[in-house]
């Protein structure tokens, strides 16, 4: 014998069994999950089919720009100008960045230069000047090679050993 809705609804809401609740919970979460999972390839095969549908209908595209497809009333002209249009205010955004990164780097530097001991840096690196840097330097430009001084190695200058030496395997016995 088959239950009407309104039996249905009762045997829900008006049971005094919990276990018959309980069962009707179970039954409809069980019919839920064999429908989803019968459904489940399908949905898997369909979703392919429409990646590979819409890779398919995609306009070529061969940088990082914008492709636009002609649909509706608009021309290749039209599209042409907005497509400029966009190139230049990238081109000006870009500039502005730029700018604006060099004008904060340059108050940066302005700001910070009175607070720096320069005297300090001097005395660290033996440098007062530029000049004093380059005076003698051996790449200076001129063609005289007699202005190049060679550099000798002190012998006094001890250089590390690389590996055992006999003198430690002798001492180990």
């Amino acid at each position: 014998m088959k239950r009407s809705a309104i039996d249905n609804n009762d045997y829900i809401k008006g049971s005094n069994n919990p276990f018959n609740v309980l069962a009707g919970i179970f039954a409809s979460v069980g019919r839920t999950t064999v429908r989803t999972v019968k459904n489940l390839p399908a949905r898997i095969r369909n979703g392919i089919k429409r990646r590979i549908n819409e890779y398919k209908r995609r306009p070529p595209r061969k940088d990082i720009n914008k492709v636009y497809v002609l649909v509706g009333y608009t021309t290749k002209q039209h599209i042409d100008e907005r497509y400029n249009a966009e190139k230049m205010m990238i081109i000006i955004r870009r500039g502005l960045l730029l700018l604006i990164f060099v004008l904060l780097l340059f108050i940066t530097i302005n700001s910070i230069l009175p607070y720096i001991k320069t005297d300090q840096y001097t005395q660290m690196f033996g440098i007062s000047s530029v000049d004093e840097m380059t005076e003698n330097d051996p790449f200076h430009g001129s063609d005289d090679e007699t202005d190049i001084t060679e550099t000798t190695v002190s012998p006094e200058v001890v250089l590390p050993v690389i590996g055992p030496s006999e003198s430690s395997s002798d001492t180990s016995n």
